[in-house]
C-alpha cells in the first residue's frame, strides 16, 4: 500500500513523503493514532531568487504550493479510509476540529514536529524546519492514521544555525530572537509568532536555502 500511495503522491506534486512512528506521544498530540504521513513539496529555486536576490515580495508559490500539499493530505486521507483504515489529515480545513488553538497560535502536532522525528532536519532561528538539501524551502502537510505502513524513524537532529544570524538580521519585524532552539523549548523564546508578517524573508535568505538555491538555481 505504502508503494502505491507514495507513487501517486508523487504522481500529484509531492517531493517528499514520510511515515513516522507518533505512538509514543501525548494523546493530546497523536489523537489516538500510531503513525504520520508527511507530505512535503521543495518550493522552486527560481522563486527562492525571486524573494531574496530580487527581493520581490511575493506569496504566490508558497500559498500554491501550502495548499497542495494540504489537498495532498486529504488526498491520502481519503486512500488510506478507503484501504478500510482510519485517517484524518491536518489540513487546514481540518485543523479548527481541536487541532489548533487560535489564541496562541498553536498546533497540538506541528508538521514539522513529524518532519523531525523523520529526520529531514532541525528547527532554526527562524523557527522553520531546516533540511540540508532544501534549507527551508519546503512546504508541508500531514495525515494521522492507523494503517500498518512502515516507519523510518531518525535520530532527531539539533540545529546546525551555529553563529549564523541572517534570518534576525533580516526580518523587518523584528520578530526573531536568535535563539538555538532546543527539544522542549517553549516557541515564543525562539520567534513572537504575535507579530510576524509572513513576508517570507527568514526563509528565502537562510543560508541553508542559499545553498539550495544556489547549487540548482539555472
Amino acid at each position: 500500500m505504502l508503494n502505491e500511495l507514495i507513487s501517486e503522491l508523487n504522481t500529484r506534486g509531492a517531493t517528499i513523503v514520510k511515515v513516522v512512528d507518533i505512538s509514543m506521544l501525548s494523546a493530546n498530540e497523536n489523537h489516538g493514532y500510531n503513525i504520520s504521513i508527511l507530505i512535503g513539496i521543495v518550493l522552486s529555486p527560481s522563486y527562492i531568487f525571486r524573494l531574496s536576490k530580487e527581493n520581490i515580495i511575493d506569496h504566490s508559490e508558497f500559498q500554491e504550493k501550502e495548499h497542495l500539499t494540504h489537498e495532498l493530505a486529504e488526498w491520502t486521507a481519503d486512500f488510506i479510509i478507503a484501504k478500510g483504515y482510519k485517517a484524518f489529515a491536518l489540513s487546514d480545513r481540518n485543523l479548527m476540529h481541536g487541532f489548533f488553538d487560535k489564541a496562541t497560535k498553536t498546533s497540538s502536532l506541528p508538521h514539522k514536529k513529524i518532519a523531525i522525528l523523520a529526520g529531514l532536519g532541525w528547527i532554526g532561528k527562524n523557527n522553520l524546519l531546516v533540511t540540508q538539501e532544501y534549507g527551508s524551502a519546503l512546504c508541508m502537510c500531514t495525515v494521522l492514521s492507523n494503517a500498518p505502513l512502515p516507519t523510518e524513524n531518525r535520530s532527531i537532529l539539533m540545529p546546525k544555525c551555529r553563529n549564523c544570524t541572517v534570518c534576525k538580521d533580516i526580518c523587518p519585524a523584528g520578530v526573531i530572537h536568535g535563539t538555538t532552539w532546543e527539544i522542549g523549548m517553549n516557541r515564543d523564546l525562539v520567534v513572537d509568532v504575535y507579530h510576524c508578517n509572513g513576508c517570507l524573508k527568514c526563509l528565502a535568505n537562510c543560508t541553508w536555502t542559499q545553498k539550495y538555491m544556489e547549487n540548482n538555481f539555472k
